[in-house]
Order: C-alpha cells, then structure tokens, then sequence
C-alpha cells in the first residue's frame, strides 16, 4: 500500500449525508498542499448502513472505507482508522465538522518540529453564527500546559482542530478505550503532553465545529461520566499525576455545583481559590469568574 503524508480519518455514524460536504472541505484544503499525498480514511461505525464512498479527482487525494463488524463508538473506531492509515501526520475530523482550504498548509508548517498541532477555530451554533473557539493567543497556548486540563477541563473543543503526528500517540490510549463516549479527545491530549510531546499552536482558524446540539458533548451526564472514566485509565497508568488528578475531581464536582439551582458559583470558587485562579487566568481576568 502507497505511503501517505496524512491520513485524515473520520468515523461514520449514521453520516452519508454529511459526506459530500465534508468532502469539498478536504478537497479544498488538500489543493493547497500539492505536494503531500492525503488519504481519507472513512470508518464505518454503523456497519447496518452502507456508506457511500465519496470519490474525488483530486490527484494527491485517495479515499478508502473499512467497516467494524459491530458499534464501537468514536474512540475505537478513531484508533481502528489509526491502525489502518498509512500517514505519518493523523487529522481526527468528525463527519459533521468543517476545515478551511489552508487548514492542512498551516498544520503542515507548524508540525515539523512538533509532535502536535494545535489551531484556533469557530463554534458554528444552530442559528449559524460563528464564535471563535480561543478568544485570545493566551488561551490558545494554555494547551501546551498540562495543568490548565484539569485545572479547567478540555480546552480543546475537537480533535478536528488538531494535528498529530502518527508516532506520537501514546500506547495506553491505542489501547485503552473508554466504554463511554466523550473524553477520549481528553485522554489523548493529557497522554501526550505527560510524555513530553512538544505542542506547536497557532491563532490561524482552521476549523469550524458544528454544534448541532446532538453532539456528545450536549449530554452532560454521559459526558462526566467519561470524564470520570478517561481519568480513572490516567491516574491508573501514568505515574506522578496524582494531586493533578485530585484536583480535577474537585473541578468535576465544581461544575456539577454550578448545575444545581441552589448552587452559587462565586462561593463555590472561593473554596476551590486554586481551580479560580487558572479559571481567571484562562479567561484573561475581565472575564470574572464565570465558565
């Protein structure tokens, strides 16, 4: 099989519709990288449904599908697409997110001397307006910082926006999958940065991620209880994190305070004074303490 530069893999759940779209945004973005060779690597994870393979002429672009034999969930069918591409560079693009003609030109240059890149993006809500992902240069560097993950939570809104190189992705997430969905994009940002992988950022927007109020993410119950999953296979298999991992158990039990009508935020910050301090970093500090 011909090696590839990057292989951009997306897991397919019940997405046909979303393909062609998404293909014009890849197609796009690899024009402007005619010397690299990009594969697309679709990932059946709903094998009750045929996926109708998109093609393209697009001459350094190939596309490929392989399909699990069952439902896997995003995080196994991420690392099935892992164990199947051929790139040297990984960009996890979901089936219904956007990428911009230069998204690949500007991972490309800021990943030669890294093992991860990391670009500013869009949150597009359901009225379609658009909301910078990283407000500011500081917010985005924070996620070269270990600390602001459990301090504050995944700064990273997707994988989408990152790229990452092949050799770099830690073992114990290849293979370590959470049962439920979520976190794992969490898991994997921690596992590099606690094995020393140099981040590279840029403020440059790549990426536009559509909130469709349906994602994962909207479902704040399974979400923490991945959450509590991802840092359970952390704590367990990375050695020296333990008070990082005791307080991201206090910010878990912050946010769920702040769900609750009877719940005040500024107190609860006043007795968490170290979580408050990384949230006003984070936020620049006119933000005030609200997340």
């Amino acid at each position: 099989m011909k090696k590839n530069d990057i292989s951009i893999i997306t897991p397919v759940y019940k997405g046909n519709h979303y393909l062609v779209n998404l293909l014009k945004y890849i197609e796009e973005s690899v024009k402007n990288v005619s010397g690299y060779q990009v594969e697309w690597l679709l990932v059946n994870d709903f094998p009750e449904e045929t996926v109708d393979t998109p093609r393209s002429k697009i001459k350094n672009l190939t596309i490929r599908l392989i399909n699990n034999e069952r439902n896997l969930g995003i995080q196994q069918a991420r690392i099935n697409g892992i164990n199947h591409c051929t790139g040297k560079y990984i960009l996890l693009l979901d089936q219904d997110d956007k990428i911009s003609s230069n998204a690949l030109k500007v991972h490309l240059k800021n990943i030669i001397k890294a093992d991860v890149s990391v670009t500013n993006g869009y949150v597009e809500n359901e009225d379609k307006t658009l909301k910078k992902i990283f407000s500011t240069k500081n917010q985005l560097k924070c996620t070269a910082n270990i600390n602001y993950y459990f301090y504050i939570g995944d700064i990273i809104v997707s994988p989408g926006m990152v790229m990452i190189r092949k050799s770099a992705i830690p073992n114990i997430w290849l293979e370590k999958t959470l049962k439920t969905n979520g976190a794992d994009d969490w898991l994997l940002w921690v596992l590099l940065l606690a094995k020393n992988k140099k981040f590279t950022v840029s403020f440059v927007t790549t990426y536009i991620h559509t909130d469709t109020g349906t994602n994962t993410s909207k479902n704040k119950d399974e979400m923490w209880k991945s959450t509590e999953e991802a840092l359970e296979i952390f704590r367990l298999n990375v050695h020296g994190y333990n008070e990082l991992c005791r307080v991201f158990e206090r910010r878990i039990k912050l946010i769920e305070g702040f769900q609750l009508e009877n719940k005040n935020k500024i107190r609860l910050y006043l007795q968490n004074i170290d979580i408050a301090w990384y949230v006003l970093n984070y936020k620049g500090i006119k933000k005030y303490l609200f997340k």
